[in-house]
């Protein structure tokens, strides 16, 4: 059961059922989602309900798609009700990172400065590459796109709420480069 005063992350959404046993499609909306490949809990929340505390029995990959299975829930009629029901982990009990790795919800919202251009805007999304992550930040210049790689990050200080970049020249468009 969850503490009301526990702050809840919602990391995906139930997409539908899998099967005749009562296993369900989780898709992930949220960067963090890959903790539930490691993590042994979730919570669903049907809108206008409490969230539910689950135990996942089993996992499994199908199409992009986490497959899990959950404890309780024996066939597909005790799980239709849950299909559109977001997915939530409780913030504290995610696994701890190494020191200098943060989760997604840490950093989005987080002031992006930059210490040639100053303030960029705030960090609004983050996607993946082959290569490394990408931050999206959107403020005074746009929307800019910026390599997560260290050579670019100085510090990224929380209790700030704020990102701070050594950022190459040319990598932020200003309008009179156009």
């Amino acid at each position: 059961m969850t503490n009301s005063s526990t702050e809840l992350l919602r990391i995906g959404v139930v997409a539908g059922s899998h099967g005749l046993r009562g296993e369900l499609k989780l898709r992930g909306e949220d960067p963090d989602f890959s903790v539930l490949q490691e993590h042994d809990e979730l919570l669903i929340q049907v809108t206008g309900s409490a969230p539910l505390a689950c135990r996942i029995v089993r996992r499994s990959t199908v199409r992009g798609n986490l497959v899990v299975k959950l404890t309780g829930f024996d066939n597909v009629e005790a799980v239709q009700g849950l299909i559109g029901a977001a997915v939530l982990v409780e913030v504290n009990r995610l696994p701890a990172l190494p020191q200098g790795a943060y989760y997604w919800h840490q950093l989005r919202g987080l002031r992006a400065i930059d210490k040639q251009d100053g303030d960029l805007g705030a960090l609004s999304n983050l996607f993946t590459t082959a290569a490394h992550d990408i931050y999206v930040i959107n403020g005074r210049y746009g929307e800019v796109l910026i390599p997560a790689v260290p050579q670019f990050i100085t510090k990224i200080d929380l209790a700030a709420g704020q990102i701070l970049f050594d950022l190459p020249e040319g990598l932020v468009s200003k309008p009179d480069d156009l």
